[in-house]
């Protein structure tokens, strides 16, 4: 539960700076979410990363979950500064605003549709390899129940701009592909049903959707 907590705390943080911080995350440089970052102080706030406990984040590499426990605690710690009666100062403002952005960076809603998703995502990432194979550019997960009710997760497969140039090597990479992603995703949630779909890297802006 202190996972799911932490992930909707900074979730509801970051939509009440700018709703587009997070859609268009991690398209969007630095300078973009620090806009949207300064346009609203209420995401300045211990609540905003309430409920982190860096056990729950096992699943991460090490250098990972120490780097985002170290962002929680400095942020946590500004925060703890600001009256929230009051509007925040400047430079409390330009310590915190940095730590949060990259927290959400972290956290990467863009690609993890909930907190399980961001667990499981992580772990079948890890079990996939680093590098991704050849081919593949991007993967995106979310996790519920499918039509007839029973635990799923959906993934869908970006693959390169070289990998889509026709439809015939789309197809032939996609079933490659297939096969290892499912390995992976059984391997790491097996209570959860595999949907694997894919989709060429141009599509990456446009919205995906359980089905």
């Amino acid at each position: 539960m202190a996972l799911r907590d932490f992930w909707m705390n900074v979730q509801t943080g970051a939509r009440l700076i700018v709703p587009q911080v997070i859609a268009d995350l991690p398209r969007r440089d630095a300078s973009f979410v620090e806009r949207g970052l300064r346009g609203a102080t209420l995401w300045l706030t211990p609540r905003a990363v309430e409920g982190f406990q860096e056990a729950e984040f096992d699943f991460l590499t090490d250098s990972e979950r120490k780097s985002l426990a170290s962002l929680v605690e400095k942020f946590r710690k500004v925060a703890e500064t600001v009256n929230s009666a009051e509007r925040a100062t400047d430079k409390a403002l330009s310590k915190a605003l940095p730590l949060f952005r990259d927290i959400v960076r972290t956290l990467d809603f863009d690609r993890y549709g909930d907190d399980e998703a961001y667990r499981l995502g992580k772990l079948i990432e890890r079990e996939i390899g680093d590098p991704l194979p050849q081919g593949l550019a991007e993967l995106r997960f979310e996790t519920g129940f499918d039509h007839s009710g029973d635990p799923a997760i959906w993934i869908w497969a970006f693959l390169t701009d070289e990998a889509s140039e026709t439809d015939e090597r789309f197809l032939r990479t996609a079933q490659q592909l297939r096969d290892v992603i499912e390995h992976a995703a059984r391997v790491v949630a097996s209570e959860r049903w595999p949907y694997v779909s894919f989709r060429s890297l141009k599509e990456q802006a446009e919205p995906v959707e359980v089905s």
